[in-house]
């Protein structure tokens, strides 16, 4: 087990661990939104059982995971130069965010899916999860660009001001126990919804994201002292799964202190997933899982596409009584398949070449900064 010890997959700077856990949740998120054929199966409503009952949390795992992945691109900086480069920081987010998602919003404007009313305005403000959109899983994305603006101010007064790393991880918790105790207070008088889709209720997922690579970046022995208590990391995963199956069941539970409780666990199998990956990385099933993570991405903002086809095939089907197990698996494979082939040839058209364009104009270091020896980045942002 190595502090940084991450697989890079070749010819690239990219962890595969941290692809194979974006590849979970974005399996998780299109396996809750797919629409299925129904089978009457045991077998097939095991199957189904995580992802329709708790396959939306699956947005949580990714706001842990940007979190600690951009926590740590401005905490290393921070660790290592004593300053924030906030400007070049939301730069580089501009290229790595905005060319897909535009394109995205583009795409709807030209072949009217929906009207513009529904989402031009609130998408292109990034508002849309404060005013809805019928783009709906762009909700996630709002709550995120809100944390890119917030996290470099924030760590720009910590700067300022010369603060050490146990104050820093002082505020953040500090903030995260704030907006448990506001989401609590806001599904107690019932505003279900807003706990739901707001940025002041959900940010506490990023930031235990944050205080994570705070510990990877600033406080490496405490970070080797967490990583190597395999038990306790495996306990609390097993913890996370018992509250997915059983605690996501009452949405007031879920939509409160569930949110806490799902961000300590993913910190888990972040630190899980970095250091015992060991062999099981190199089998195919791990290697594909971090394959999808590589386009999440794009998978996350372009499988509603798939839907459409998906319940076309569920008319077709039952019309040609088709048996319900085979119908179910082709159904489902067929919806996946199209929003991962999306999102591959979209990331590839769009979101790497700007990627490209970036690196070159606005590299991730200026010239003049030193790299320390014997760190690594985390991923490829």
């Amino acid at each position: 087990m190595g502090l940084f010890g991450a697989t890079r997959m070749q010819g690239s700077n990219r962890s595969i661990e941290l692809d194979f856990i974006r590849g979970l949740a974005i399996i998780a998120v299109m396996g809750y939104h797919f629409h299925s054929f129904p089978a009457g199966s045991v077998v097939i409503a095991a199957i189904e059982y995580p992802l329709k009952n708790f396959g939306h949390e699956g947005v949580n795992l990714f706001f842990t995971l940007s979190g600690f992945l951009v926590g740590g691109l401005l905490l290393k900086q921070y660790s290592q130069e004593g300053r924030i480069d906030a400007g070049r920081f939301i730069v580089r987010r501009i290229f790595k965010i905005w060319p897909a998602y535009y394109v995205l919003i583009l795409f709807h404007v030209i072949v009217g899916r929906h009207p513009m009313d529904t989402f031009l305005v609130q998408n292109l403000t990034h508002m849309q999860n404060y005013f809805g959109s019928s783009i709906a899983q762009t909700w996630s994305l709002a709550v995120e660009e809100h944390f890119y603006l917030f996290l470099p101010l924030l760590l720009i007064v910590f700067a300022r001001f010369q603060t050490r790393v146990n104050m820093i991880l002082g505020v953040l918790g500090s903030i995260c126990v704030a907006v448990l105790i506001a989401r609590s207070l806001a599904v107690s008088h019932g505003e279900i919804d807003q706990t739901f889709f707001y940025t002041q209720y959900r940010i506490d997922s990023l930031l235990f994201g944050v205080m994570l690579a705070a510990l990877y970046w600033m406080k490496p022995a405490v970070y080797r002292a967490i990583a190597e208590r395999k038990r306790l990391l495996v306990a609390m995963v097993v913890g996370l799964v018992l509250w997915l199956v059983l605690g996501t069941r009452n949405v007031a539970l879920d939509q409160s202190i569930g949110c806490t409780i799902q961000a300590i666990g993913y910190c888990a199998l972040i630190v899980l997933t970095l250091e015992y990956s060991g062999s099981v990385k190199r089998t195919l099933v791990y290697r594909v899982i971090g394959w999808i993570g590589v386009y999440s991405y794009d998978i996350y903002l372009w499988h509603s596409l798939a839907l459409a086809p998906g319940d076309l095939l569920i008319r077709k089907a039952a019309a040609l009584h088709v048996p319900a197990l085979p119908a179910w698996f082709f159904i489902m494979e067929a919806q996946f398949a199209i929003a991962i082939v999306v999102g591959y040839v979209t990331t590839r058209a769009v979101e790497f070449p700007f990627l490209c364009i970036r690196d070159a104009l606005f590299p991730a270091k200026r010239k003049a900064s030193v790299e320390v020896v014997g760190s690594a980045s985390t991923t490829t942002t």
